[in-house]
């Protein structure tokens, strides 16, 4: 597995980068403060200020080169629509993924194009035997994203994730190195 960092990719439509200090008020006025979003991962809402903080030193986090995380652009607008990101596990050679998207710009295919690049970033530029991800099974349309990307359903894992109505199970999906 190599330590590649956050590399800047695209496709089509997409634009995948790096996250800057100066992305603050744009992910506040975004997707970081909707419902589904904050649901899903546990999060509370933030201020413009809270969320400026919270970026403060994030170009010395990528100086880590097993450190994976993405805003994604529209290419023809550059307009931030979500975000992406990967935990190494460098003693299992996998990664897992994270993301999500304003709910503005959903049922376009955009995390389906983005998980599709980043899923062969992993295989040909990390090297990864397994990438995987998961979602509550509430979330269906991630759900899709997942199948959508050919990925292979492993199982449902009970009671996994806890938000803030209480434990839910979760979806578990995987694709291994051919």
């Amino acid at each position: 597995m190599q330590s590649v960092g956050t590399k800047e990719l695209f496709t089509d439509r997409l634009k995948l980068r790096r996250i800057c200090e100066s992305d603050a008020l744009e992910i506040f006025q975004g997707f970081v403060n909707q419902d589904e979003f904050l649901y899903y991962l546990n999060k509370k809402r933030r201020t413009l200020e809270e969320e400026k903080i919270s970026l403060i030193g994030i170009d010395k986090k990528y100086e880590d080169l097993d450190y994976y995380n993405w805003v994604i652009e529209l290419k023809e607008t550059n307009k931030i629509i979500g975000f992406i990101n990967l935990n190494a596990d460098r003693k299992n050679e996998s990664v897992e993924f994270n993301y999500a998207i304003d709910n503005r710009y959903i049922n376009n295919g955009y995390m389906t194009e983005a998980l599709e690049r980043m899923k062969r970033f992993c295989f040909e530029e990390v090297e990864v035997n397994r990438f995987q991800g998961g979602c509550c099974i509430e979330n269906i349309a991630s759900k899709r994203v997942m199948e959508k990307t050919n990925m292979e359903y492993e199982g449902t894992l009970k009671k996994y994730i806890k938000l803030e109505d209480g434990y839910h199970d979760m979806f578990m999906f995987s694709i291994v190195k051919q």
